[in-house]
């Protein structure tokens, strides 16, 4: 495993930032992910973490790694303790450790027998690793609120809320640093309409792949919804879609999914 050195100011648009980086004593680095910003510094046996979260909506499509003359008054730190404390760290993208909740902007009607593709991005987590894979801390870029997705309060799970587009053409898919984006795929095998305006895209059981370009995606999901049936039909494709190339696995998923799963996906069909 290579480490870089973090050397000057440095702002980008995106970048590798999940790669393993050496933090030399000499005083406190900001390193941010979109709205997420993250200080280190290292002191002889201990390392001082803090972090905090901008509204600034500018920040969004930028990675940040830059010195600083000391830390933060206004952000409190963490203290972590070593009797020899490691060099290197690494920030690991993560997916959300429930499903997300994407509402479509208008209902989507999907005829019997169409199937519709489509991009969605979701904000990331990101872990704090130090040394041979330490984990210190998580934090999820975007404070994401709860919701209940389900028929009723008894039927259904927690998942998180989320405000994001649902693309048709790759084209379209915005580049930035703190989201991932999975290819979608939704396919109405009823002999009636599916008409929805929410999808549960459930990310705990999707992996991360970093491409060339230095976005980041997930495998490809497919939601098959068949006649009288309230759950859909889960397919996950084991690699990129076609057209989707350079790309490198980075992050397994938080869970296993089961063999032919079935999965609460659509909100518009829970009357029928």
């Amino acid at each position: 495993m290579v480490q870089t050195e973090l050397h000057a100011s440095d702002t980008v648009p995106l970048a590798d930032w999940w790669q393993p980086r050496r933090l030399s004593e000499q005083g406190c680095w900001h390193l941010g992910i979109g709205p997420l910003s993250i200080y280190l510094e290292r002191m002889p046996g201990e390392w001082l973490v803090g972090h905090q979260r901008h509204p600034d909506t500018e920040l969004l499509h930028q990675v940040v790694q830059m010195p600083l003359d000391g830390r933060p008054d206004t952000i409190s730190f963490q203290r972590y303790v070593f009797r020899k404390a490691p060099l290197d760290f690494r920030l690991q993208p993560r997916l959300m450790d429930r499903p997300v909740v994407v509402k479509t902007r208008q209902p989507v009607l999907i005829p019997p027998g169409e199937s519709i593709d489509f991009y969605i991005s979701t904000p990331l987590c990101v872990r704090l690793l130090l040394g041979n894979d330490i984990q210190l801390q998580e934090w999820p870029v975007l404070r994401l609120s709860d919701t209940w997705f389900g028929p009723s309060t008894r039927i259904g799970e927690l998942c998180y809320a989320a405000k994001t587009h649902a693309r048709h053409s790759l084209d379209e898919v915005p580049l930035r640093p703190h989201r991932a984006v999975t290819p979608l795929t939704i396919s109405n095998q009823d002999k009636t309409i599916l008409s929805i305006d929410k999808v549960s895209l459930p990310v705990p059981l999707l992996s991360l792949f970093a491409r060339s370009d230095h976005t980041l995606w997930t495998e490809a999901v497919t939601l098959v919804h068949q006649a009288d049936q309230p759950l859909a039909k889960l397919k996950i494709e084991r690699k990129l879609p076609l057209g989707i190339k350079a790309a490198q696995r980075i992050t397994e998923p938080r869970e296993l999914a089961e063999k032919n799963a079935l999965v609460r996906a659509f909100a518009g069909i829970f009357s029928d």
